[in-house]
């Protein structure tokens, strides 16, 4: 009997296995009846594999502390049997766990446990895929070099005994290495080994991020056409086996060769891979992609969205750090469960204190970095007045509320005058010196008044205000002039000594009238361009009425 249902649990497994990259749900399901089968009739091998398949499948779901506990359950029961194999690849999958997590030198301690076990029974299969996961380490650690000695040691143990699919990774993270150093003719030769592999032995899923990863390549060296070509096969083939996680990265740069094409079917692209990372909750996935929105809607001069996606990726990032602090403490908290030897609870429960002293001292770090980060989003560096993107947000909800009250407004473009002259006689750090008296200068207006000021670029700058007639605009843009004019900066051009003065050209009248932010902030441009040309220091405003 128990022979039987033995039988019946290694097929399950052998099947859930070969579900698990793309539909890990029904292999964790699949995994779970066989463990129940084997507790049932107390068969500990199988329970021990059925664990290490459950494992399997938490990490294709991103499960990573299930992933871990599966593993460490798996780990005692090969231990307490005296299974070689079994405990090879509890070792292993305990060791990705720490490896996802960032955790690099847990990570280590496993596969190198792994490395031992797997050279005494000279197992080769396992010393290739071993060796594979060390140099990820290193690679991830930044360290190349050593990197590439254990792939290529790995490459050769494969290659030597036909492992072809672990011959077929190792050849992309080799590519993948060479990719990063630019190396792109000697990248590209070892994807195209890879594929060939994946192409033999029909791996849709492998084959899919090869492709995207020749994409890239094609991208790099401008080659469009062949980019385009590689990424849309990508696409169909990850649909095909209805992978999102990986799908997200090709739609990304099938996004990115559109708007380099300058093709508004970008947009398009970009929402799909948000509405993907969505729905799987893949956060990292998630703060990529609004990133990218956020930078996209900048260049189109949508400052409002641009803003409203730049706070989804600065949440996400936020959430992503605090999570990823929270699950090394849950890991080792999982690892300790499992301790037997009170040496080695000692040191483990050391390095989980360790960790938790680091959390809280991360996270004060986050939210002081946060602080910093929310400023920079916001505020010039130079001058620390508004941007240009805080500038247009604000001036696009002034102009929404100011037509819904059906108030008047008034906006000025300022530019210094010979600008260029004042950096020529005194330098670039003058310069910074003048910017930043001029926009002091002004704030101080802005801020008795509380109006809107900030810096548009280079030595422009933009103020705003509400409620106010085009008598007040008039006497409010000579007011800025005469106080700037007052600041006692000068400089000397061809053997003569001119202050430093500004051009003020503005539009002000009722919102309903002067239409959109865009609207205004051109007819202000305009106006100011007739201030230069009326010889400067010189403030004109048109009334739209």
């Amino acid at each position: 009997m128990k022979e039987t249902v033995s039988k019946e649990i290694y097929e399950i497994l052998e099947k859930s296995k070969k579900i698990a990259a793309v539909r890990p749900y029904k292999s964790y399901e699949m995994s779970l009846e066989a463990y129940n089968k084997s507790r049932k009739f107390s068969l500990k091998t199988e329970e021990g594999y059925s664990l290490v398949a459950m494992a399997f499948a938490c990490r294709a779901k991103s499960e990573i502390n299930q992933m871990l506990d599966c593993s460490l359950r798996a780990l005692e029961i090969f231990e307490d049997t005296n299974n070689a194999d079994g405990k090879m690849k509890s070792l292993n999958l305990a060791g990705i766990a720490y490896f996802y997590s960032s955790m690099y030198e847990e990570a280590l301690r496993y596969f190198l446990e792994v490395s031992d076990v797997a050279f005494k029974q000279s197992d080769k299969f396992m010393q290739s895929c071993v060796m594979n996961n060390i140099g990820e380490i290193y690679r991830e650690s930044s360290s190349n070099e050593k990197a590439l000695d254990y792939f290529f040691d790995s490459l050769k143990i494969c290659q030597d005994n036909k492992y072809q699919m672990n011959e077929a990774s190792i050849l992309g993270n080799i590519g993948e290495i060479f990719f990063n150093e630019g190396k792109y003719d000697e990248s590209l030769d070892y994807y195209l080994k890879s594929y060939d592999i994946l192409v033999e032995k029909n791996d849709m899923l492998t084959m899919g991020g090869i492709e995207n990863r020749l994409g890239k390549i094609s991208f790099s060296v401008k080659d469009f056409m062949k980019a385009e070509e590689y990424y849309f096969r990508a696409l169909n083939r990850l649909e095909e086996v209805n992978n999102k996680y990986f799908t997200i990265d090709v739609l990304m740069n099938i996004a990115e060769l559109m708007f380099n094409k300058n093709d508004r079917k970008a947009f398009v692209y970009i929402e799909k891979a948000m509405s993907y990372a969505e729905q799987i909750n893949a956060k990292k996935k998630m703060c990529q992609v609004y990133k990218y929105i956020s930078e996209c809607y900048e260049c189109e001069e949508d400052y409002k969205s641009s803003l409203e996606y730049y706070k989804k990726f600065y949440n996400i990032n936020e959430e992503i750090t605090a999570s990823n602090l929270g699950n090394k403490i849950e890991l080792l908290n999982v690892e300790l469960k499992y301790i037997k030897a009170n040496e080695k609870y000692e040191k483990l429960k050391t390095r989980l204190q360790e960790e938790i002293s680091a959390k809280t001292k991360e996270l004060q770090r986050i939210r002081e970095a946060n602080k910093i980060l929310e400023k920079r989003a916001y505020e010039d560096e130079l001058t620390g007045i508004p941007n240009r993107r805080s500038i247009n947000f604000c001036l696009n909800n002034t102009v929404e509320e100011a037509l819904t009250n059906d108030d008047s407004l008034v906006l000025f473009m300022i530019d210094i005058d010979h600008f260029k002259k004042y950096n020529d006689c005194w330098g670039h750090s003058k310069g910074d010196y003048c910017l930043k008296k001029v926009a002091d200068c002004i704030r101080n207006i802005q801020n008795k008044r509380k109006d809107t000021f900030g810096r548009y670029g280079g030595e422009e700058f933009v103020y705003f205000a509400k409620s106010i007639d085009y008598e007040q605009s008039l006497e409010l843009g000579n007011y800025i002039r005469n106080e700037v004019g007052k600041l006692n900066l000068y400089y000397t051009s061809n053997g003569q000594t001119n202050a430093v003065t500004i051009s003020i050209g503005g539009v002000t009248g009722k919102a309903a009238t002067l239409g959109s932010a865009s609207k205004i902030m051109e007819a202000a441009d305009k106006e100011l361009y007739n201030a230069k040309e009326a010889g400067r220091n010189k403030t004109v405003l048109k009334l739209v009425d």
